[in-house]
């Protein structure tokens, strides 16, 4: 999985392959895995309280174009 982004209890990644729409993985370091849609930021796998990751979910908006450009270099269609 490619990786994003590393903070300190948490990594941002793109799996491959994955599914649209395309989106980010933010997996905590006891590995709970919450899906976050890059068009709305939206967190769409509920394995984790949003509460617990605010700093995944600003890199992320201060990062989207990077995001969406990684997650369709590597899962192209």
């Amino acid at each position: 999985m490619p990786l994003l982004h590393r903070l300190p209890n948490m990594t941002i990644r793109v799996n491959v392959p994955d599914h649209p729409p395309p989106h980010v993985h933010v997996v905590l370091a006891d590995r709970r895995d919450a899906l976050v849609d890059l068009a709305t930021l939206a967190v769409t796998s509920r394995t984790e309280r949003i509460a617990e990751i605010p700093e995944a979910l600003a890199w992320i908006a201060a990062h989207r174009d990077h995001a969406l450009a990684a997650f369709k270099e590597y899962n192209p269609s």
